[in-house]
């Protein structure tokens, strides 16, 4: 059986992202449970990680490959669970496609918000977009009693994603020196190593995937609202190429017996692999050439039951 389409897909460069879909399995399991059963895609394009060195004409090349998959599927929404991607081409992107893009915004005005000295730690393609220092200037308007200081952590993300299951792998030579009142991670990479950040600082970290977790909700929410039978009126263009999408909201659809659920194939060897977190209904399906490694990391690092047979 292939994959259900019309769910909300999670784009990134490598495993980083996993930590934004992680967060808002949670926060819909917490907050929102009527939406457990949108289906849930992850594409990681780890292969070609880190892409905060890559240049911005490879970036697009790379997210063009992602999203023809996403058209296929008819999805609903993307999740750009990239700091790097989002800084290069959000805002093109949500001119190309009709669907919702949700990008990942560093936490850089809920750390300013208390002032004091901030690092802001990220990818140099990141660090050098117009984006990102737009946000940062906003900041420093915002609350002027806050210096923020942006550091590009060159080779950070690569080394996350080549030693994440080396639980003491020593990452200090990629952060700068100083005693910052404040650090937020501009790159959905650097949360896994949250914990080591903040004992080495000894301060408050900020990352975005609380923020990430309720925008996506509070879009798929609108777009409910705006079809309260669950369809819209019309079917969309979601690219220049006449492919099109649909948005099939599940608010108020009924939801599948558990004889239904039980039918289900829980492996697709072609397309994707499905499983679900901590034995809720969350239905994950991950895509891509390396869609095993990030199913597998993502089962080691968020205690995730897999179903597939492998």
């Amino acid at each position: 059986m292939g994959i259900p389409k019309g769910g909300i897909a999670f784009f990134d460069s490598g495993i980083g992202g996993l930590t934004v879909l992680s967060s808002y399995e949670q926060y819909i399991i917490d907050v929102a449970r009527a939406h457990k059963d949108v289906p849930l895609y992850y594409y990681g394009d780890n292969k070609r990680a880190p892409y905060g060195n890559l240049s911005e004409e490879r970036i697009r090349r790379n997210v063009k490959r992602a999203f023809r998959v996403f058209c296929r599927l008819k999805v609903c929404a993307v999740v750009l669970a990239c700091n790097t991607v989002t800084a290069v081409c959000a805002e093109e992107l949500r001119e190309k496609y009709s669907f919702p893009i949700i990008g990942a915004e560093p936490a850089v005005l809920p750390a300013a918000k208390h002032g004091g000295k901030i690092v802001i730690l990220a990818t140099n393609a990141t660090c050098a977009s117009k984006r990102f220092h737009s946000l940062c200037e906003t900041a420093r308007k915002k609350f002027p009693r806050t210096d923020i200081k942006i550091y590009p952590c060159e080779g950070l993300a690569g080394e996350i994603e080549a030693h994440i299951q080396d639980a003491e792998y020593d990452y200090s030579q990629f952060l700068p020196l100083g005693s910052p009142d404040s650090v937020v991670l501009g790159c959905t990479h650097y949360v896994y190593i949250k914990d080591k950040i903040q004992r080495h600082y000894g301060c408050d970290v900020y990352d975005g995937n609380e923020g990430i977790a309720h925008r996506i909700l509070t879009v798929f929410e609108e777009s409910c609202q705006k079809n309260r039978d669950g369809r819209p009126p019309t079917e969309k263009k979601c690219s220049k190429k006449g492919e099109t999408t649909t948005f099939h909201p599940r608010k108020g659809e009924e939801k599948p017996t558990k004889a239904k659920a039980n039918k289900r194939s829980y492996k697709n060897a072609k397309t994707g692999v499905k499983c679900t977190k901590n034995n809720q209904k969350v239905p994950v399906f991950f895509l891509g050439r390396c869609r095993k490694i990030n199913q597998n990391t993502y089962k080691q690092m968020f205690g995730v039951k897999i179903f597939s047979k492998n």
